[in-house]
């Protein structure tokens, strides 16, 4: 009945809404509800009974309305994705939506998304993912990195960093530290709070894969003999301010590195070198290397950890070759 009447639904919204403009709530009412009945997804009525169970404060209802919503009108989600945070600001409110994401709907990603294209959005996007985590809800990382993104474009990087640790699950809980998953134990997550690996050219890089038994934990770098400005590894740190020590352990095989090989610590804003630490080239066995550092009390709440040489340009005169192997990179406090 419902699927064969879409056009006599539409001609109660348009009476809902005439109804409602002249201010007879009771019969609007009385129209929009009669529409869902005969089409349960009419677009008018949904709209209509959504703002007035708002205003009603039953988000129960809303919770309800809005999955017919989006799923029959995936073009409103970015609309309600602005309006929801308001209807569902309260903890007991959303937790209500939050149910109903556990529950994997097909908008669930889309709505993520939508959210994380605005500052308040992706903070009430972490607010549900701290929710969804903490009810043993099903994790994506996509959507969890996408939030991080956005509170990190917002300058929201405790958020970020608290977003970050809440939707670890157990097993990942134990790669946490000032470093995460430091002594490379597992595969890169694509968090911008793990290791970032970019595919370069002139090297090859190779990292502990979860599963592998043929894998060393390790992150090792085979140079091509070929220039290289950038190795591509870098993570996001949340350092508070104080001393901290850089301690790497590092091994070569007839590593020729022309223009250096170090790690650096950097405010991420405004990119404030903190510290670096030089790697020799050679070959030599697992050695133990420190630097020391210093994070000021402002304008440094996101630091970057990466892996650089002082190339500025792609000469072939600069060419790297051998291999560099990192079996541990971590950051403790200093006296």
């Amino acid at each position: 009945m419902a699927a064969e009447a879409p056009g006599d639904a539409r001609l109660y919204s348009v009476r809902g809404v005439a109804e409602a403009k002249k201010g007879d709530v009771e019969h609007a009412l009385t129209s929009f509800r009669h529409a869902l009945v005969l089409a349960p997804t009419e677009l008018q009525a949904l709209q209509w009974m959504i703002e007035y169970s708002a205003a009603q404060n039953d988000q129960a209802t809303v919770v309800d309305r809005v999955d017919a919503l989006f799923r029959r009108w995936p073009d409103r989600i970015p609309v309600y994705a602005d309006r929801l945070p308001e209807i569902f600001r309260g903890a007991d409110q959303r937790r209500l939506l939050v149910q109903r994401l556990k529950m994997a709907p097909p908008w669930r990603v889309s709505f993520i998304s939508s959210l994380s294209k605005s500052p308040d959005g992706a903070l009430f996007a972490a607010d549900l993912l701290w929710d969804l985590a903490q009810g043993q809800g099903e994790q994506n990382a996509g959507e969890i990195n996408q939030v991080l993104g956005a509170l990190l474009t917002a300058g929201r990087y405790d958020e970020a960093y608290q977003t970050f640790l809440v939707t670890l699950d157990d097993e990942r809980q134990k790669l946490a530290g000032n470093v995460y998953n430091g002594s490379f134990l597992d595969a890169p997550s694509g968090s911008p709070f793990d290791w970032m690996v970019k595919r370069q050219p002139g090297l090859a890089t190779s990292m502990a894969k979860p599963g592998d038994g043929a894998s060393t934990p390790g992150l090792s770098i085979d140079f091509l003999q070929a220039p290289v400005r950038d190795p591509g590894i870098r993570q996001f740190l949340n350092l508070a301010s104080g001393r901290y020590r850089l301690s790497v352990k590092a091994s070569a095989q007839g590593a020729v590195l022309p223009k250096g090989l170090f790690w650096s610590i950097a405010c991420f804003k405004p990119g404030t070198v903190l510290g670096t630490l030089p790697v020799e080239q050679g070959t030599y066995p697992i050695t133990a290397i420190s630097a020391e550092l210093v994070v000021p009390p402002d304008h440094c709440g996101l630091q970057v950890l990466r892996l650089g040489t002082r190339a500025m340009t792609g000469s072939w005169n600069d060419r790297y070759s051998g291999r560099v192997r990192f079996d541990d990179v971590r950051i403790v406090s200093a006296p």
